[in-house]
């Protein structure tokens, strides 16, 4: 095995990882029938504490740090900012899965087929005639 040809096995086995990567990312852009979470409390309509962690329309989620208040919001912003964060995953997987797959294209278009490959100690036609090119 030639140089080129350990450098390419290295070359596609380093796009593989954004490959994997990139489909992980596009997993996990599926969407979700869950509800959005709350991490801190849940107040309905009128301000009242409820024991869940699930919000639901017309509810408010506020989250804070010790006894410091960090925030708040409602369940069509928790919705809307699920659905952003899932755009970012589908485009980040996109763009993962896509250079990794082009790079594996370039690379295996240099080796070449693996049924067309010469084996171990093999030499190529114009090696065998005497053409060292």
């Amino acid at each position: 095995m030639d140089g080129t040809t350990k450098v390419a096995r290295w070359l596609l086995v380093l796009f593989l990882a954004p490959v994997c990567w990139g489909l992980f990312q596009l997993a996990g852009a599926l969407p979700s029938a869950q509800t959005p979470r709350c991490p801190g409390t849940v107040l309905d309509e009128d301000g009242e504490e409820l024991p869940q962690t699930q919000l639901r329309p017309g509810q408010t989620c506020h989250t804070q740090d010790g006894l410091r208040p960090t925030g708040s919001r409602t369940f069509e912003e928790a919705e809307n900012l699920r659905a952003q964060k899932q755009r970012e995953l589908l485009a980040e997987g996109a763009l993962f899965t896509f250079y990794g797959a082009g790079g594996l294209a370039l690379v295996l278009g240099r080796l070449g087929p693996p049924w067309r490959r010469p084996e171990r100690g093999q030499h190529t036609r114009s090696e065998a005639d005497g053409d060292t090119g």
